[in-house]
């Protein structure tokens, strides 16, 4: 016979238990029972190192790097040069936009454990947040010295060649990712787009634009504005007041983002009955614009899909510096023929394509269109160019990007 299990074997079998439940949880993808378990073995067998990474690691898939940190920091207390725990601590870091001290971390694993190639990848990646291109470069190749069939270093890698304006050895290291990889987002044909020329994408990946954005939007304001001289918003205010028109009943700003045309148009709303609807594909963005308290409406939306679906009929429908990630707007004019009502108004912004072509993808990643086709499109659509001005959007590289700004009227 057995004799009975004594009360710490007990709690240790237990441990144990939850444990093992908790990783499991984790490969099935299950964060969310994963901490539940693991706290639970922690409760009974505090301060375990494995338990304690295990449960970050938990922490960071359910989008919570504040929460991650301090069970990375126990296990760091007991065992400084912990490899794994370096290398999560280093990813929660980034995920709370702290890229230094996040590349500090991914050194530090690198240097132990120089034949880690995600250690490199992630290293890599953080120096390109850090703006730091050839660093970047130098990682990546590092990282795919050790994996070479590694896809996403590939388009990174690119990434990193195009920033450095090395525009043919990027197209390769993008038609590689394309090799590597089956590319359902679009992203590397994108990218490829950018540095080759010729056809481009009708518009930039939803997956891209999102990402981008949800990344942008703690720092979007500060940046934008303070950093870039973003003026677009005031501009298309101005140029939208400069028409006489006393009031609005519903406005819609495509492309919202923060809420940034939100405080400039919202007293053009005429009260109370108007309305002030948002619609933005990021929903970081939307949470900031939230904030700001001065829309009826915030929705999460692609803005095509959103101009052909939705039910509501508005009197100016606005597009700050949003073009710049759609190439054909075919579709938005389209849209904008069952939502804008008779007399109502389309303000909006581009950057400018050379003449003779409809529209470009720059190397910038953004898109720029020409006013020859624009004006097509509103002749077609049943929409009045009213006014036209260029001037600056924003500055890039300390010169200023050049913006063509439009405002149409429906017949």
């Amino acid at each position: 016979m057995h004799e009975p299990a004594q009360p710490a074997d007990a709690a240790f079998a237990a441990a144990r238990d939850h444990f093992s439940a908790g990783l499991a949880h984790l490969q099935a993808g299950r964060p969310a029972e994963a901490e539940q378990a693991l706290r639970a073995s922690l409760a009974l067998l505090p301060g375990r190192g494995s338990t304690l990474t295990n449960l970050a690691v938990a922490l960071l898939q359910l989008g919570r790097p504040q929460a991650a940190l301090p069970c990375l920091d126990e296990v760091l207390a007991q065992v400084p040069d912990d490899v794994e725990a370096l290398g999560y601590r280093g990813l929660a870091l980034n995920g709370l936009h702290r890229c230094a001290e996040a590349a500090a971390m991914f050194e530090q694993v690198v240097h132990q454990a120089p034949q880690r190639p995600e250690a490199w990848f992630h290293l890599a990646q953080t120096r390109q947040l850090l703006d730091q291109p050839a660093a970047a470069l130098d990682a990546y190749d590092r990282c795919l010295a050790l994996r070479p069939q590694h896809a996403a270093s590939w388009s990174q890698r690119g990434t990193a060649l195009r920033e450095l304006g090395r525009r043919d050895e990027a197209g390769a290291s993008f038609e590689r990712a394309l090799a590597l990889d089956d590319d359902d987002d679009g992203l590397n044909a994108y990218y490829l787009a950018a540095v080759r020329g010729g056809l481009p994408p009708a518009r930039a990946p939803q997956a891209y634009v999102q990402r981008l954005f949800d990344d942008y939007a703690v720092d979007f304001d500060q940046h934008l504005v303070d950093n870039l001289g973003y003026c677009a918003p005031d501009v298309l205010q101005r140029l939208v007041v400069g028409l006489g028109r006393p009031a609005f009943d519903s406005v819609l700003d495509l492309g919202c983002g923060t809420g940034l045309c939100g405080p400039l148009f919202r007293p053009l709303v005429r009260t109370p009955a108007g309305r002030l609807t948002g619609v933005d594909l990021s929903a970081a963005m939307l949470d900031r614009a939230r904030a700001r308290a001065v829309y009826d409406d915030l929705q999460q939306a692609d803005l095509v899909e959103h101009l052909a679906r939705t039910p509501r009929m508005h009197d100016l429908v606005l597009a700050a510096d949003v073009f710049i990630y759609l190439g054909d707007l075919t579709p938005v004019f389209s849209g904008l023929q069952r939502v804008l009502q008779p007399g109502g108004v389309f303000a909006f912004s581009v950057e400018p394509a050379p003449p003779g072509a409809p529209f470009l993808l720059q190397d910038s990643l953004r898109y720029a269109h020409g006013d020859a086709a624009l004006r097509s499109l509103a002749a077609s659509h049943g929409l009045q160019v009213r006014h036209t001005e260029h001037g600056a959007l924003r500055v890039d590289d300390v010169h200023d990007v050049q913006g063509r700004y439009y405002v149409m009227t429906r017949a």
